[in-house]
């Protein structure tokens, strides 16, 4: 009675308006109740998460990367966990403590009676006390600025990865389609055709993938330095004013990493030039062709002497 009532009501008006809403209907319903099958209203093994090898080594190194960044998303909510846990011990909060509640208790206990404000340095992730030392506290606050600031960057790492894996797959899937396209002679071959299909259609979900981790990603490292931004604003005992929500700093760089070298306006010196371009030396001209040296003039001969006189003849000596 009740289905034939029911069948009274409102199966004869919905036909008498729209007869195909039935048949929409029950076609939906069919539908519902067919089983999963692979390539029918069925997700990839990749988008649920699962190791899948394709048996191709043009494609097989891309799904084991893509499976190798899911797990690792897995562990990012115990890492999370694991750089406030200084900060949830130290204020006897339960492990399930939201991040309002760790920043209100923090700056209550820094506001307390005998308390004082101090400063956070987010890039050493030292605190200097203001005033009277809460120990254990500062402490705490130093050791989860460390590991969330480390977790921040790490996350903005992973984004960035994950976005170049999306890209390369959207590459992959590409070749895919217009290797299936232009099959040719292999049409005719369906287990090459369905071994084709499952490809691209693990190919797309590990896009998916990668674009839900890229996103996730991002958004966790921006709400990782929301957490320092508050942090430092609670060990200063005071209050993120509203307008400042969304607008956080670029985060501080490694201590081990080297800033890069700030250029300094060149000094001039006095006797010092720029070295220019080395110029070609210039053609030497040819020497002029040497004189050949002149001989010293000759010295006249000396005069010739004259001949010296004969000696007169002795005297004739005369004997009478």
């Amino acid at each position: 009675m009740s289905c034939a009532r029911t069948r009274r009501i409102t199966i004869p008006s919905v036909k008498a308006r729209r007869p195909w809403f039935v048949l929409a209907l029950v076609a939906s319903l069919a539908f519902a109740a067919l089983p999963a099958c692979d390539g029918f209203l069925s997700s990839s093994k990749v988008a649920q998460g699962q190791r899948y090898q394709s048996e191709d080594h043009h494609y097989d190194p891309y799904f084991d990367s893509v499976y190798q960044a899911q797990v690792g998303a897995a562990t990012w909510p115990d890492e999370k966990k694991a750089a406030r846990k200084p900060l949830v011990t130290v204020l006897a909060l339960t492990p399930a403590a939201v991040d309002e509640t760790i920043i209100f208790a923090i700056r209550e206990r820094v506001r307390k009676p005998g308390g004082s404000g101090a400063k956070l340095d987010l890039a050493s992730a030292k605190v200097t006390p203001g005033g009277a030392t809460d120990a254990p506290l500062f402490a705490a606050v130093e050791e989860t600025a460390r590991l969330e600031l480390d977790r921040a960057r790490k996350l903005k790492d992973k984004a960035d990865k994950c976005d170049e894996m999306l890209k390369h797959g959207e590459l992959l899937k590409d070749g895919a389609d217009k290797e299936f396209s232009n099959r040719g002679a292999d049409k005719a071959d369906e287990k090459k055709n369905e071994k084709s299909r499952e490809i691209r259609r693990e190919l797309q979900g590990a896009i998916d993938a990668m674009r839900s981790l890229s996103r996730d990603a991002a958004r966790q490292s921006r709400d990782a330095q929301e957490f320092l931004e508050d942090l430092v604003a609670a060990v200063e005992a005071k209050e993120r004013g509203r307008s400042t929500r969304g607008e956080t700093r670029p985060l501080p760089p490694k201590a081990d990493e080297k800033k890069p070298d700030e250029k300094k306006p060149d000094e001039k010196k006095p006797d010092e030039k720029k070295p220019g371009k080395p110029q070609a030396a210039p053609a030497s001209k040819p020497k002029p062709a040497e004189k050949p040296a002149e001989k010293p003039a000759e010295k006249p001969a000396p005069a010739e002497k004259p001949a010296p006189k004969p000696a007169p003849p002795p005297d004739e000596v005369f004997n009478p």
